[in-house]
């Protein structure tokens, strides 16, 4: 019984601001400039990030949208990964883990990560400001459990195509946002 209680309660705060964070990045990516350059971060650098960079680099080909990870170098993206991308569209067979640098963040002008931790790492370590950090939950329209988009590394089908889902609703809200008025 704790445990079920536990569940509904842990991430309400999220629940509870997730419209007034969404409305609220939306409204800072629209009076901002337009950004020239977007580097996507998670923690690995094989999942998550990779598939956003691909859909917002195939979206807005003017922008130089790049990615990079907390963790590892030259690794592959995992099989599964490739495979679910390809049915989206999405390539990722060549791609290759990359390590997040200062330099690469500093060259941004924009700066997404996957949950709240991460933005506190790039803020506190890479002296990254925070009007430039965007956390990729709060650009998804829906709520799903939690504000972090769930790193699907080693996990189940469902769990990358959960967030694989999530990383497309990001993505529109961006592209619905940054795509260039006619």
């Amino acid at each position: 019984m704790l445990a079920g209680v536990y569940r509904g309660v842990r991430n309400l705060p999220d629940r509870l601001l997730h419209s007034r964070r969404h409305f609220a990045v939306r409204e800072r990516l629209s009076k901002a400039s337009r950004p020239r350059r977007v580097i996507v971060v998670c923690h690995g650098n094989i999942c998550r990030s990779p598939y956003l960079q691909a859909v917002l680099q195939r979206e807005l080909p003017d922008v130089s949208v790049t990615s990079a990870g907390f963790f590892g170098s030259d690794r592959p993206v995992p099989p599964i990964a490739v495979a679910l991308a390809a049915k989206r569209g999405v390539n990722l067979a060549q791609y290759r883990s990359r390590p997040v640098t200062h330099a690469k963040l500093h060259e941004a002008d924009l700066v997404i990560v996957m949950d709240n931790e991460q933005a506190n790492q790039v803020a506190r370590m890479f002296t990254v400001a925070r009007n430039r950090i965007v956390i990729a939950g709060d650009l998804d329209p829906v709520f799903e459990s939690s504000r972090s988009i769930r790193d699907p590394w080693n996990q189940s089908v469902d769990v990358f195509k959960s967030s694989f889902a999530r990383l497309d609703r990001c993505a529109s809200t961006m592209i619905s946002v940054l795509a260039p008025k006619t």
